[in-house]
């Protein structure tokens, strides 16, 4: 251990409880058969053959490997500091973390591994504070609960890396890992889903479709680009496949070779071609295996077949053709080595078993690859190390790994001024499923073309915009007289028919008395109501006065569930102005002896209100501050009836 701090021999001396926890970590993984002392070239590459498989440290039976990965800088998150402002001598000198850094990091996804964590989110966990430690020059054992504000301030990770910053001081906090503990973590921002929308076009959760530019230029590169290698040239076609079925990405990398299911049609009567007379004489289905299904297991592979949009089924027979030529090759040599029982190191050693009672090897799935060189030779000889698409490749090709931008389709095959593009995986199954609502497909429809066993799941999938939503909502003939077609009583009509807005007192109110009183009733008080938008001094009411006049007198602050904040310069000033005049009350009821009458009380109300009014200012625009609290609207019951 006196070799590990040799390098930082400036610093605190580490503590005995930081020495234990790394000691321990190394029996422990060196029990697994793990390789402890670990070599890494200058690019923090690690040598051949050393590389933990995080399985093995978990006993998990995952398809794919997970692993630590590259030690280098972040060079990504070092400019963000410098971006900042941050003092160079901060950051990292170096292209490699410290010998201290690799060490730590390692005892963290052991300690984690040993916890029964997922091999996957150890990974990222791993590759988070490897990304904190590329912007701070410190020992693990110096870090503070002031290096854990500013890296979350550089805003690079979102509100998953908030999560890991969380989980990682837990951990140094658990252990006394650092002479700083405890670790005090920001907490982590609330996902807010209850948001008004600023205009009729706005999508629902937005974040989770891809970036429309990136999307577009993805889009170009895999159907106009050449490919340059053999492996991008697979990478492309499984890229295509992802946009045109919306399948996930392990399902599109596990595809069988024989994955095209084409069908013909015949009328019944005239037995001509169902084209002939109006209807579609061949359809194609694509055989799948489906994932997150209860059946599912490592090696067993669950059968499923998902139809093909006519419109898709030239694109997607194509990309499947022309990989099953590009891979003839491959797929020859990798059966042979599993029919000889020796496969080189590099090769894909894997069996399946599928629900339907079929044996798999690797060598009947669709996309293979070289797995020692770029491009595949025109004979392939038969100890050529051949393996399948992996996870990490893609995210290599689609732009996710920051630290490697030279292997982004988006760098190699756009332009220097592309390295900020990615696309997501999982965002293109979003963006299907959004497009095939758009387009009024049913929802049960939609619900099995993916596999799923409820249409509520299909629904999270559901990013269409207000305006889309709204078009195929249809008012019925009785509310003809009384709801004018365009009018703003039309948009709140469609918004509760619809049930946009169950929880609202409008809606609630629309089906009480529909229920008593019939449609045209109903109607009716919806014209009457459909006032239900307000500017108010503090932000947005979105509660209709004319039939519910304000009970607060206008404090919204007080927790009302119908306040919205709006973000707005003159809404901001109101409030910080009224949080200083209720600082000053709860100053002076403070002030007062500790017998006065009422003074706890006041203290407590002021204390409230405060709370309230941070809540607004810290709101995001045009979202509800108190989405699930008071409906002031609403007569209070009497307590002493």
């Amino acid at each position: 251990m006196s070799d590990l701090l040799s390098h930082f021999r400036h610093r605190s001396a580490a503590p005995a409880a930081y020495l234990r926890f790394v000691e321990d970590a190394q029996v422990f993984a060196q029990s697994k058969g793990a390789v402890w002392e670990i070599v890494y070239d200058e690019a923090g590459d690690p040598s051949p053959g050393t590389e933990w498989d995080l399985r093995t440290l978990t006993d998990s039976h995952a398809r794919y490997s997970f692993a630590l990965g590259s030690f280098a800088v972040n060079d990504v998150v070092r400019a963000a500091a410098r971006a900042a402002g941050w003092a160079e001598a901060s950051l990292p000198s170096s292209a490699v973390l410290e010998a201290e850094v690799r060490s730590f990091v390692r005892a963290l996804a052991v300690s984690e591994c040993r916890d029964g964590g997922d091999p996957k989110t150890i990974a990222d966990l791993a590759r988070l504070i490897k990304a904190l430690f590329s912007a701070i020059c410190k020992a693990p054992w110096e870090m503070g609960s002031a290096d854990l504000e500013r890296f979350i301030a550089l805003n690079l990770f979102g509100i998953r890396g908030e999560r890991h910053i969380r989980r990682f001081a837990r951990v140094v906090n658990e252990h006394l890992l650092s002479s700083s503990c405890p670790l005090i973590a920001p907490e982590v921002r609330a996902e807010n889903w209850n948001g008004l929308h600023a205009s009729l076009l706005d999508r629902s959760k937005e974040d989770r479709l891809p970036d429309r530019e990136s999307l577009y230029e993805l889009a170009r590169i895999v159907f106009q680009a050449v490919p340059q290698t053999h492996n991008d040239l697979i990478r492309f076609h499984a890229t295509r496949i992802m946009i045109l079925t919306g399948l996930r990405l392990m399902e599109v990398l596990l595809l069988p070779a024989d994955c095209l299911r084409w069908e013909d049609h015949l009328d019944v009567v005239s037995g001509v071609p169902a084209g002939d007379v109006g209807g579609v004489s061949r359809t194609l289905r694509l055989r799948y295996f489906g994932e997150k299904r209860e059946e599912t297991a490592p090696d067993l592979l669950v059968e499923d077949e998902q139809w093909v949009p006519n419109r898709f089924q030239a694109a997607v027979a194509l990309a499947v053709t022309e990989v099953q030529v590009a891979t003839a090759g491959l797929r020859r040599v990798l059966a042979g080595q599993h029919e000889g029982g020796v496969l080189p190191e590099g090769s894909d050693a894997r069996t399946f078993k599928t629900t339907a009672g079929h044996k798999l090897i690797a060598a009947d799935l669709l996309f293979l690859k070289s797995g020692s060189q770029r491009n595949v030779p025109m004979t392939v000889l038969d100890d050529h190390a051949v393996t399948t698409l992996s996870p990490n490749s893609m995210y290599l090709a689609l732009g996710l790994q920051k630290n490697r931008l030279s292997s982004s389709f988006f760098v190699r095959y756009g332009d220097a001024a592309n390295e900020w593009m990615s696309v997501k995986p999982h965002s293109l199954r979003h963006l299907m499923n959004t497009e095939l609502f758009r387009l009024g497909v049913p929802d049960t429809v939609i619900t099995q073309q993916f596999g799923r066993t409820t249409v509520a799941q299909s629904y999270e999938y559901d990013h269409r915009s207000l305006a889309e939503k709204l078009e195929f909502v249809r008012i019925p003939s009785v509310a003809a007289d009384v709801i004018k077609p365009g009018s703003p009583q039309e948009l709140i009509a469609k918004m509760v028919v619809g049930g946009m807005v169950p929880t609202s007192h409008i809606a609630q109110s629309f089906k009480s008395i529909q229920a008593a009183a019939g449609d045209e009733a109903a109607y009716r008080y919806l014209a009457a109501s459909s006032d239900g938008f307000h500017v108010t001094p503090y932000g947005f009411c979105v509660n209709s006065f004319s039939m519910n006049p304000c009970a607060r007198h206008l404090k919204c602050f007080d927790k009302c569930k119908h306040f919205a904040a709006s973000g707005l310069p003159e809404h901001t000033i109101t409030l910080q102005s009224l949080r200083d005049q209720l600082a000053v009350m709860r100053a002076a009821a403070a002030s007062k002896p500790a017998k006065t009458v009422g003074r706890r009380n006041q203290i407590a109300h002021a204390d409230t209100l405060l709370a309230g009014v941070d809540a607004a200012l810290c709101a995001a625009p045009r979202t509800l501050v108190f989405g699930g609290d008071i409906d002031h609207s609403r007569p209070r019951e009497d307590v002493l009836s």
